[in-house]
């Protein structure tokens, strides 16, 4: 049995979790991406990987092995934390109003409730929340106003409360149909990179980045099943590290740290 948490994820600057697959098209570096909805991820190994290296550097502790091994695993057992992919939820999308808008489709919604089910975790206001993902109109929502959003005018629907939206990823807020919303993900921003040796110019590469400003969500799970003489022990690693996660520090996830990509905050739901 485990205890699982939700937590969202925000990344504070372009984000940039590279797929690993070889790509003969213009973008030379993709972005991991859902192998059902294709939106982009953050696979549970690379996710895994940028905590143990964050929790690494801040736990400086005389039992900082075990600390770690409880966690995360060593050579001889496998971590007490399981860990899951972290799926898009938000996204920000240009407005003529605003910097941006926070946007999510009937589809990210609905993902993070199925996800919630999945675990156990109860979310307040999930009927108005299941009502969002019953939206099949073709307009983009908003609470007020009629912003161009991604060169396309939103309007208001007084049937849908996007006020639980704000809740969860902040404001301004709108909801954005599916189809268009997987348009704008198939479009995201592609950042030249040069490659040098020895100063001088190799290679000139395109990396495709997730804007700052998305929010994922992501279930971090503790086991309930632990051995007596390990449970004070463990329950002490389990709290220690849900601290580190929510603290006022920044995460490091994905690639590129020296140019200050993966800048990611920590908030539990």
């Amino acid at each position: 049995m485990y205890k699982n948490r939700l937590y969202l994820i925000e990344n504070q600057t372009s984000l940039h979790v590279g797929s690993g697959d070889a790509n003969f098209g213009i973008v030379d570096k993709e972005i991991q991406r859902d192998a059902i909805t294709d939106y982009p991820t953050i696979h549970s190994s690379s996710l895994k990987g940028a905590l143990k290296e964050y929790c690494t550097y801040r736990h400086n502790e005389e039992d900082s092995k075990n600390f770690l091994a409880y966690i995360f695993g060593d050579e001889e057992n496998s971590g007490k934390v399981r860990f899951i992919d972290a799926h898009l939820l938000s996204v920000p999308m240009r407005s003529d109003t605003h910097p941006y808008y926070h946007c999510l489709s009937p589809k990210s919604i609905a993902q993070l409730i199925d996800f919630s089910d999945t675990f156990g975790i109860e979310l307040s206001n999930k009927e108005a929340l299941l009502k969002l993902t019953l939206y099949t109109g073709k307009d983009i929502l908003v609470k007020e106003g009629t912003p161009i959003i991604e060169d396309k005018e939103a309007t208001v629907d007084t049937n849908y409360d996007l006020s639980i939206l704000e809740e969860l990823v902040g404001s301004p807020i709108a909801l954005v149909p599916n189809k268009e919303y997987e348009r704008c993900l198939k479009d995201l921003p592609v950042i030249a990179r040069n490659q040098l040796e020895n100063g001088e110019s190799k290679n000139l590469f395109y990396e495709e980045v997730l804007p700052r400003k998305s929010k994922f969500f992501t279930v971090i799970s503790e086991p309930t099943y632990l051995h007596t003489e390990d449970t004070k022990k463990l329950e002490n690693a389990f709290e220690r590290f849900g601290n580190y996660l929510t603290d006022e520090n920044t995460i490091h996830i994905g690639a590129n740290a020296s140019i200050g990509y993966g800048v990611c905050t920590f908030k539990e739901l």
